[in-house]
């Protein structure tokens, strides 16, 4: 049976009585101290403390302003950035993803645009005026540069400077039968767009861009189809995206195309311009063509490949002014020869 040990006592708990007492023996205390502190020049500890919150409420103000302030500067940083993009959204596209206006309407021969045309209205004699050449010869040098064909010093440290300069001679020592004019070229300048504008007289868009690695037939008023319309005859040699935009325009026994996308291979496509061409310039192939239009890759292919610094770019620009020089050496009087970039 279990015995209970004698309980301990602690100290008594003070009555309701003895705390007032108490409390009111501090407050006395308090005001005493308070009462000496305002004497003596100094806060009191109500005073001190209600500084103090003041104090802090103040702070806490300060923080809310700035707080404020800040962000009302990012919500305009990025209105801002937001208007910007949008402005630059609209002029990207609105001027640089063109939509291009095709006229369906196609020119003719007994149709001239004005009146009082000097004009023979056939296409024998000249449609809309005089006919001044029987044939015409076009090379086009893709990425032919106006500074590749104009003289520089001989000490000129680039490696393209004076490696053609067949054209700018020709212009020299006959102004009255050639010239030689820059060109600018409004972007995009991929192959497919300029041959684009250059045959339809439209300004190319960066929408038709992807259209540059296969190309739509050109349907509207062209000059390929104004000739062959007039019964005249189109050869072409080299770049196929020519037959891409113009299929069944070209004279199949005399034509040939070559891949234009390798542009590791420097001197297929203008080899085989350079084979092809010539034979189509002797006298006994007169009467197999009216238009003969050669494209050549390699100057364009080396700018790829190695920039137009390396000897391989000199070395293409040679090669064209040799075949530049042999073709004129070899068309008639009758013969326009163009040559373009």
């Amino acid at each position: 049976m279990s015995q209970r040990g004698p309980k301990t006592k602690g100290p008594p708990l003070p009555d309701y009585k003895t705390i007032a007492a108490d409390w009111e023996k501090a407050k006395k205390a308090k005001d005493a101290a308070d009462a000496q502190a305002a004497r003596e020049g100094f806060s009191s500890e109500r005073e001190r403390a209600d500084a103090l919150q003041k104090q802090r409420e103040q702070v806490n103000k300060l923080r809310q302003k700035r707080y404020e302030r800040r962000w009302w500067w990012t919500v305009a940083f990025w209105a801002w950035m937001l208007v910007v993009h949008a402005i630059g959204l609209w002029l990207f596209t609105s001027g640089f993803l063109l939509t291009r206006l095709v006229l369906h309407e196609k020119s003719t021969c007994d149709m001239p645009p004005i009146d009082g045309t000097k004009g023979l209205l056939n296409p024998e004699e000249g449609c809309w005026h005089p006919k001044t050449f029987d044939r015409a010869v076009i090379i086009l040098i893709d990425a032919l540069r106006y500074d590749f064909t104009v003289p520089h010093a001989a000490d000129s440290p680039h490696a393209f400077h004076n490696a053609f300069p067949f054209l700018h001679e020709m212009a020299i020592q006959s102004p009255q039968n050639a010239f030689l004019r820059p060109f600018i070229a409004d972007p995009p300048t991929a192959t497919l767009q300029r041959l684009k504008g250059l045959t339809t007289g439209t300004l190319p868009t960066f929408v038709d861009l992807g259209s540059n690695f296969g190309g739509d037939a050109i349907d509207e008023d062209n000059l390929l189809m104004q000739l062959k319309n007039n019964g005249k005859k189109v050869a072409q040699i080299g770049d196929d995206t020519w037959w891409s935009l113009f299929p069944g325009y070209f004279e199949s026994n005399i034509s040939k195309a070559y891949d234009s996308f390798d542009v590791w291979d420097l001197h297929t496509v203008d080899n085989g311009v350079t084979e092809h061409i010539f034979p189509l310039l002797e006298p006994k192939a007169k009467g197999q063509w009216d238009l003969l239009i050669g494209h050549c890759l390699g100057v364009d292919h080396a700018g790829h490949r190695y920039g137009p610094e390396h000897h391989a770019m000199r070395s293409k620009l040679q090669q064209m002014d040799a075949f530049v020089r042999k073709v004129v050496s070899q068309i008639d009087d009758d013969t326009l020869l163009i040559v373009m970039e």
